[in-house]
């Protein structure tokens, strides 16, 4: 099989390389592996790469499987099958404003900086609630810059913000799936069901 495999700034996480070993893949090259590498153990073919790349790749076919975080499925909205919370990389989307008793929403349309601006704009929509949403990758920064008042990010994000940020909401929980795209899924349903039996214990365990 050809999967997929999102890396963060720091490469694929080791806690995913623990638990792929621990199901019988042979996983061991991805806990050094560069981005748009291919690394090929016997029938399998790792492919770290963006999160967004490995998405594309499952919509086109291009990979038998691949793993990305919630965060990026709930932004995209793509058009992949989730198959498995794999419980590495445990996090949740929030919403944050400088703590004080004066913080939160106070004005009418309070600016909010994010880098899921689609999540946002759907959970402020579903609350009926009015903002303005600021497109920003490093948003739990976005205060502290004076860009916005409200940030909408992962948590560990805003925990490491340089300004004192207070959660006023959790919008989602997140952590890496596997997901397969709409070919993979009808195609090989028999290798896919047979990769959810390995991982599936060492989920569990």
């Amino acid at each position: 099989m050809r999967i997929g495999v999102a890396t963060g700034g720091a490469g694929v996480p080791a806690a995913l390389a623990d638990v792929l070993e621990a199901a019988g893949l042979p996983a061991a090259a991805l806990r050094t592996a560069s981005a748009a590498a291919l690394i090929t153990v016997g029938d399998t073919t790792w492919v770290p790469a963006s999160g967004a790349d490995v998405l594309a790749g499952c919509v086109r076919g291009a990979f038998d499987a691949g793993i990305v975080g919630k965060d990026l499925l709930l932004e995209e909205d793509a058009d992949v099958y989730e198959l498995l919370d794999l419980g590495v990389g445990a996090d949740a989307i929030v919403y944050a404003t400088p703590r004080g008793p004066a913080a939160g929403r106070v004005r009418s349309r309070p600016r909010v900086a994010t880098p899921y601006p689609r999540v946002t704009r759907r959970h402020f929509g579903a609350t009926g609630s009015q903002v303005e949403v600021i497109g920003f990758g490093a948003a739990a920064l976005a205060p502290a810059l004076g860009i916005a008042p409200g940030v909408v990010d992962l948590r560990s994000r805003v925990a490491a913000a340089p300004l004192d940020l207070e959660v006023r909401e959790e919008i989602a929980a997140v952590s890496l799936r596997l997901v397969a795209g709409r070919a993979a899924h009808a195609l090989l349903a028999d290798e896919l069901v047979a990769l959810l039996e390995r991982l599936r214990p060492s989920r569990e365990g």
